[in-house]
């Protein structure tokens, strides 16, 4: 092989690293983060534990529309847990932009009270929050959703119906 072809060819390859460099930032610049972490309010006596399974977050923005991130089968012990000492569930990459609506899908809420273990019905798979906030590029978002277990959990009935607050920090 001759030196020109030689030089040809690294030219060539430098060029299409070049341009791939590019096309990964021109794709990835514009990403931030969120980080999803979840909390409650007091419960009533009695109960010793909440034990909420997730499975995906959805976020709605007026640009995009609805985006489902799934969420590694996750089981959360949230009774007790404050916006100070909230449990994260999930980091999300996602586009910059301003965001209007959560949704988090719930599985399963098993609650421990007086020592037994009862599954409680879900009146709804989701938790919807309808708070907008902002995701810059190249910065994390923090997002608590926090469980109000005093409306959340009818004891009586044994139903779970998600009541949350939103703390953006």
């Amino acid at each position: 092989m001759t030196s020109k072809a030689i030089i040809g060819i690294v030219i060539v390859v430098i060029i299409a690293a070049g341009i791939g460099g590019f096309l990964y930032y021109r794709n990835t610049a514009s990403d931030g983060h969120m980080a999803v972490s979840v909390a409650d309010a007091p419960v009533l006596s009695g109960v010793t534990g909440v034990y909420i399974s997730f499975s995906a977050v959805e976020l709605h923005s007026n640009t995009s529309g609805w985006t489902n991130y799934t969420v590694p089968s996750t089981t959360i012990n949230i009774l007790g847990l404050t916006t100070t000492n909230a449990s994260l569930l999930t980091n999300i990459t996602l586009h910059s932009g301003t965001y209007t609506t959560i949704r988090l899908f719930i599985n399963n809420v098993t609650v421990q009270v007086l020592g037994l273990n009862v599954t409680f019905k879900l009146a709804s798979k989701f938790a919807f929050i309808n708070h907008p906030f902002t995701v810059s590029a190249h910065s994390t978002t923090g997002i608590i959703i926090d469980f109000n277990l005093n409306q959340d959990l009818n004891l009586n009935s044994k139903v779970f119906t998600p009541s949350v607050g939103f703390v953006a920090n």
